[in-house]
């Protein structure tokens, strides 16, 4: 399991930031579809990564996030 100072990574955590290094971009909806969710559970998981640096969020073409090089550096530990 992944650690941060401030805390450990829940499987969904580490399942999101998965996604994010494969695909570097992704909006809410594809990580909701991609997922298996319809419900705001994975918002939580979201802002927590982006406590943790891993993930940023950008708005040039609606809400999407990026992997950050600090996440994809979590991802190879």
């Amino acid at each position: 399991m992944l650690r941060k100072a401030n805390g450990i990574m829940t499987e969904t955590d580490k399942k999101i930031l998965e996604l994010m290094g494969k695909n570097l971009l992704m909006t809410k909806l594809e990580l909701m579809n991609a997922l298996k969710t319809k419900d705001g559970s994975n918002d939580v998981s979201l802002q927590r990564l982006r406590e943790f640096g891993y993930v940023e969020a950008v708005e040039s073409m609606g809400n999407c996030y990026v992997v950050t090089q600090q996440g994809m550096r979590a991802l190879k530990k």
